[in-house]
């Protein structure tokens, strides 16, 4: 621990922004407070993420409300609402929208929007607090948090890191410098960061000349959403201003608009898994961090699309193996005041010994596809977690339809609370299913083993595919 400690007094010297940065008056503070909880599921602020308003992933925040909570949403979707009460009975939640009409940040209008305003403030007021749990905590959501705060004369706190530390914390470049400095300098593949074309270039020529797969990367997108993979069958007759023009072009189509450093690296060869380790890192003076499970990510595609996840099955040690370098990345974080859902994500590489071994790839500062249902699912079943567990984040072509017709396709197989009755299996949508071309199956499928899970997520797909469309 002594390593973690010195790693984290290092940092801060470096960077005295990654605590001084919650400091924002003696109205706001970090962790959980009295209260309701306002829910925001706002990914406007990470780098390359569609424009707010053009997806419904928001909602997905709405499972991990109470009674009496608010969720803040870009837009309103009453069908999505109806099933959220009537199947998952999530009662007395109130849903608000303050809309993006100049394109900011949800959360960001939402300091500005009157009508959302006074209604946080008079929540806050009515309880003698509130708590923010946002999907990405960023400076804005601490500058909701006073403007509340201040109005309603009481303590708002904010469930996640300062706006720095969350910031650096989704830099995968910034992760690559933490996960060497906790485990080792093998415990990340090839990287290095380039502060301009010609230098991207140039490494990734000198990588793909020894006969790997290059991947240049927007280190703060999320996912693979900025990730440019380059075959090493490109290099043989490649110069360096040819490629150059080549990545910017690549990069430039994803949206990315020239901000430096950009990571070049190798990509993994005789890749076998890809697990990420869901992690819960408390207040300092709570205990330690704990890592709540290990998934395997599906992912498809050269650049690693994430389509869904299922519990590891990988060897109880290699999980283990997991847990325990992630529970070092997370401490370090925790002694930076990181606080709040986090997952580490990585891939497991099998070496011409036949041996594992374990690449980090990225830290996820924040709620995830995979952290929001396991929350859910441990809400609802508490009593009897059930073995078998699928997440499923995919668009199935074909009409798009609303949430009351997904529930009908889904009729028999659709999760729906009764008070007193546990359910063993069930499919619940985690967020409205029409997106703007095809149906997105983002769903939650649990049973009592794997196998049924599996079985259960295949009969829920064929039905939405075979959905009707009025």
């Amino acid at each position: 621990m002594s390593r973690i400690t010195n790693l984290g007094d290092q940092l801060l010297s470096d960077e005295p922004a990654l605590i001084s940065s919650l400091d924002f008056g003696a109205c706001v503070a970090q962790g959980t407070g009295t209260g309701p909880s306002l829910l925001i599921g706002d990914m406007s602020q990470i780098s390359l993420m569609q424009p707010a308003g053009a997806s419904f992933l928001d909602y997905r925040m709405a499972h991990l409300a109470n009674a009496g909570d608010l969720v803040l949403v870009a837009r309103r979707d009453p069908s999505f609402e109806a099933y959220l009460k009537d199947a998952r009975g999530l009662n007395d939640i109130t849903f608000l929208t303050a809309g993006t009409p100049n394109g900011n940040a949800v959360t960001a209008n939402a300091i500005t929007d009157d009508q959302v305003q006074k209604t946080l403030v008079a929540a806050a007021r009515q309880h003698g607090g509130l708590t923010i749990k946002s999907y990405l905590t960023t400076g804005t959501t601490w500058h909701l948090a006073r403007e509340i705060g201040q109005a309603a004369g009481c303590k708002i706190h904010v469930s996640g890191p300062s706006s720095r530390l969350s910031k650096r914390a989704n830099d995968k470049l910034w992760f690559t410098r933490l996960a060497r400095g906790v485990i080792g300098t093998d415990a990340v593949p090839p990287t290095m960061s380039a502060f301009g074309p010609g230098a991207a270039a140039a490494i990734a020529l000198r990588y793909g000349k020894s006969g790997q797969d290059v991947i240049v990367k927007v280190p703060d997108s999320a996912g693979s959403t900025g990730n440019i993979r380059l075959q090493s069958e490109l290099f043989a007759h490649q110069t360096q201003e040819r490629l150059k023009d080549l990545i910017m072009d690549r990069l430039h189509a994803t949206g990315w608009a020239d901000h430096y450093p950009i990571l070049v690296g190798v990509w993994d060869k005789d890749v076998t898994n890809s697990p990420s380790v869901q992690l819960w890192i408390p207040l300092a003076k709570d205990g330690p961090p704990v890592a709540l499970e290990v998934f395997e990510q599906k992912v498809l595609g050269q650049t690693g699309l994430f389509v869904g996840a299922v519990r590891s099955t990988l060897p109880h040690a290699l999980q283990q193996e997991l847990a325990t370098q992630a529970i070092g990345i997370a401490a370090l974080l925790q002694r930076l005041g990181y606080y709040g859902s986090c997952s580490l994500d990585s891939v497991i590489c099998r070496q011409d010994d036949g041996k594992n071994h374990v690449h980090w790839i990225e830290c996820n500062g924040r709620w995830t596809a995979v952290s929001i249902p396991l929350k859910t699912l441990n809400t609802i079943t508490s009593d009897s977690p059930p073995d078998g567990m699928v997440v499923v984040q995919q668009s199935l072509q074909g009409p798009a339809i609303d949430a009351a017709q997904a529930a009908r396709a889904l009729d028999g197989v659709l999760y729906r609370r009764r008070p007193g009755a546990a359910q063993p299996e069930g499919v619940i949508l985690l967020s409205p299913p029409n997106g703007a071309r095809d149906l997105v199956a983002n769903l939650l499928v649990f049973a009592g083993s794997q196998a049924d899970a599996d079985k259960l997520t295949a009969t829920a797909l064929q039905r939405l595919r075979n959905r009707p469309t009025n």
